[in-house]
């Protein structure tokens, strides 16, 4: 049997909210967390907009989708 891992629409609002930090997040994945406030330091000195930052992290959760599959399905919990 495959198992199919896959990650929410990149157009759901949670994505932005778990930029900004409107979602609050205990992160299991280091790497996300780490990504994550990267995102939000360089939207702070205006070095990214948030459709930038929302791309970006977007593309990493696509590329490790099986990596970050805990911290996604908390935030998101069903799509």
């Amino acid at each position: 049997m495959n198992l199919i891992i896959t990650i929410p629409d990149k157009n759901r609002p949670e994505w932005k909210k778990m930029i900004s930090g409107e979602i609050e997040h205990q992160f299991k994945n280091f790497v996300l967390q780490k990504t994550i406030y990267q995102m939000r330091q360089e939207i702070s000195q205006n070095r990214l907009t948030y459709a930038q930052a929302i791309d970006q992290v977007y593309e990493l959760c696509t590329k490790y989708a099986l990596a970050v599959q805990l911290d996604v399905k908390e935030i998101f919990k069903s799509w």
